[in-house]
């Protein structure tokens, strides 16, 4: 059986997005995140910036390469645009101790609960499932879904050459989850925000 690629379709940020409003503990989420000052948010993006080197707020900044890819250019669009903002961004696992409230709220709200730095959550019920997926790290045009033998297969490769071209990092990851039983292939939809949560649901007629 052959592969099937299926589209990802770009929003703006997750907490400004309306598309993402149905989303389970949305409100709660966003209301713990908001709390968090400017400051101490600038403050972890510059830590993780010096220490990997790329920005965990703004998922496109990065030196190794050029922004060609026209997905890409979309997405650092949507980021460009919202630099000037005070935006909530969504929490990555490494900031949830330094979330007053979301700590002890992680499993009532289904937030990180493995050791899989990606997966932010995963729901399933009679009619599908919702898949959570912290993706910032990766570019719009590195994210690949397809669906092959009743698997939806999700793939993320990053690759980084220093300047002078002697050095190669390869950044990557790969999730494969069982189609419900009674849901089309035509029926997984997926979308990314622009700050880098990919959602993919997979639910009977389409449900979101």
């Amino acid at each position: 059986m052959s592969s099937d690629k299926l589209p990802v379709t770009l929003r703006d940020y997750f907490f400004s997005d309306p598309h993402f409003f149905t989303w389970e503990n949305y409100d709660k989420v966003k209301d713990r995140v908001s709390k968090v000052s400017t400051d101490i948010l600038k403050g972890f993006d510059s830590h993780v910036r010096s220490m990997t080197g790329y920005s965990p707020m703004h998922m496109l900044e990065t030196e190794c390469a050029d922004v060609t890819h026209e997905d890409d250019k979309a997405a650092k669009e949507k980021v460009e645009q919202a630099a000037s903002k005070q935006l909530t961004v969504f929490p990555r696992s490494w900031m949830i101790p330094s979330i007053p409230g979301l700590e002890d709220e992680r499993k009532e709200l289904g937030l990180y609960m493995d050791d899989d730095k990606e997966l932010v959550r995963f729901q399933e019920d009679k009619d599908g499932f919702v898949l959570t997926l912290d993706t910032h790290m990766y570019r719009p045009s590195e994210l690949h879904l397809s669906v092959k033998d009743n698997m939806v297969n999700i793939t993320g490769k990053h690759e980084c050459k220093s300047k002078d071209g002697k050095k190669v990092s390869i950044r990557q990851f790969q999730r494969m989850y069982s189609l419900p039983e009674g849901v089309k292939k035509e029926e997984v939809v997926s979308n990314l925000s622009a700050d880098g949560v990919l959602v993919v649901t997979a639910k009977k007629g389409g449900k979101q």
